[in-house]
């Protein structure tokens, strides 16, 4: 993906609601306030537009992994995907520099050892894709507004 292509969303806790990045935003992004996490130190990061703070303490940034379902919606991290050989919602993350789609009923530490890279479904050219378009997953939400098609209990896999 070119950074003219480079694309976002951010989830406003706060608020509960999704804001779709714009080609017009001024935008800016930073880190601060160094939080503990499972004994790690971690920064917030902060999302500004228009020089303004939209979510001060508490929004998560999610990047377009730069491809689209099956019906031409862009796939976010924290998207909910359907794929055709998997009858269970998988989860779209970024980790390790790359994008997965991944079981969330597996244990934490195994998700991504256990998922699929995105880019290695496109790369995949049998099955015909182009215009980095996936025909195997199709964008059933996200894990704000429809967590509850992810209940079930962790597994190893």
């Amino acid at each position: 993906m070119k950074l003219a292509d480079f694309d976002f969303r951010i989830w406003d806790k706060g608020e509960k609601s999704l804001i779709y990045a714009s080609k017009d935003w001024k935008l800016s992004i930073g880190f601060s306030n160094p939080q503990q996490d499972n004994g790690e130190t971690k920064s917030v990061l902060h999302a500004y537009y228009d020089s303004q703070p939209q979510c001060p303490d508490d929004c998560e940034i999610e990047l377009w992994s730069g491809f689209y379902d099956s019906r031409g919606i862009k796939i976010y991290e924290g998207d909910i995907v359907k794929y055709d050989s998997n009858t269970r919602p998988l989860v779209a993350v970024f980790e390790k520099n790359t994008f997965y789609i991944v079981d969330t009923s597996i244990k934490k530490d195994l998700q991504v050892d256990c998922g699929t890279r995105l880019q290695g479904i496109y790369d995949n050219r049998s099955n015909g894709y182009k215009d980095n378009k996936l025909e195997c997953l199709e964008v059933l939400g996200n894990i704000h507004e429809n967590a509850e098609l992810l209940k079930a209990k962790e597994s190893k896999c």
